[in-house]
């Protein structure tokens, strides 16, 4: 009776150790999913409404295999709004050239697919009410002395959708990004923020890239007469006073002389002016200049019928 419960032990040992040992090698395999798409489709609903079933010939471990053959929950997966080909209504396919950048998402770590049985795996995403708004960068930069931003900081998206109900998202003027701080600036800046969604709001993109062009600059100073522009016939406008001091901030080494540059007042402005000052303002700036500020800014302006 011993030797008969020894050999059964040992019978169920050395079929636990063939099974183990031909389940952890590689082995191909049919395998289906249900899968659930989340996407930021322009005007659509980040999840879809239904799940779809996904079947492909993969490769992996036999335990890995055998755990998706037994799996029933469906996965979660993130598509990008660029696979997606719209094909009416409120479906959405993207096709199967596409799937197997999303292989290790699908079906997780260690699976190798060789193909999948579908062309194509489809959903439906319903259409959601939004809202496009600019993007505002919040900021707190300073620079190293003699250094300056040559432009207003850029960013990619500029504009977001807000997705949300209408009443809501009709009040909402802008989406701003996390504070970008920087400090002792000397040199072009890049990089990605992310962005403050409102409350109980969702947003089309979660973050944004940003750009800061940064110049070595000088100081220099001339004067140069005011002139005028936009004068109709019959008319002389003076300016007082006739020349101002003009400062200007210039890129490292400068490129030109910025005193070729007009400062001048627009009839224009003059007319809408209920004191008679205009602000003085450039044209024919040379290359190379970032800044200019005239002292004084304005000019006092009197109109003489010829």
């Amino acid at each position: 009776m011993k030797n008969w419960q020894t050999f059964l032990a040992c019978l169920a040992l050395s079929a636990g150790i063939w099974l183990i040992h031909n389940l952890s090698h590689m082995q191909t395999g049919l395998v289906s999913v249900s899968v659930i798409a989340l996407s930021n489709i322009d005007g659509r609903a980040g999840k879809s409404s239904d799940e779809v079933s996904l079947t492909a010939k993969c490769r992996a471990s036999g335990f890995r295999l055998l755990y998706l053959r037994r799996k029933s929950t469906p996965v979660t997966v993130t598509f990008s709004s660029e696979d997606f080909r719209f094909d009416g209504g409120d479906a959405f396919s993207i096709p199967s050239s596409q799937l197997h950048k999303y292989s290790s998402d699908l079906f997780g770590p260690g699976v190798i697919v060789e193909s999948f049985l579908a062309d194509e795996l489809r959903f439906r995403f319903m259409p959601e009410s939004c809202r496009k708004v600019p993007v505002r960068a919040v900021t707190s930069f300073s620079f190293r002395p003699q250094y300056i931003q040559m432009s207003q900081i850029r960013l990619k998206p500029d504009s977001v959708l807000v997705y949300g109900p209408s009443e809501i998202i009709s009040s909402i003027p802008e989406v701003r990004t996390r504070s970008i701080v920087k400090s002792d600036i000397k040199g072009n800046l890049h990089g990605e923020v992310r962005l403050e969604a409102p409350s109980s709001l969702r947003l089309s993109s979660e973050s944004t890239e940003w750009e800061l062009d940064v110049t070595r600059y000088v100081e220099t100073a001339c004067e140069l007469p005011v002139r005028v522009r936009n004068v109709p016939a019959g008319v002389s406008l003076s300016v007082y006073p006739p020349s101002v001091q003009v400062a200007f901030k210039c890129v490292f080494p400068v490129l030109a002389d910025p005193s070729s540059s007009v400062c001048y007042v627009d009839y224009a402005e003059f007319q809408k002016s209920l004191t008679g000052h205009c602000m003085i303002q450039f044209s024919d700036l040379p290359p190379g200049v970032i800044e200019c500020s005239a002292s004084p800014s304005t000019a006092e302006c009197i109109e003489t019928l010829l």
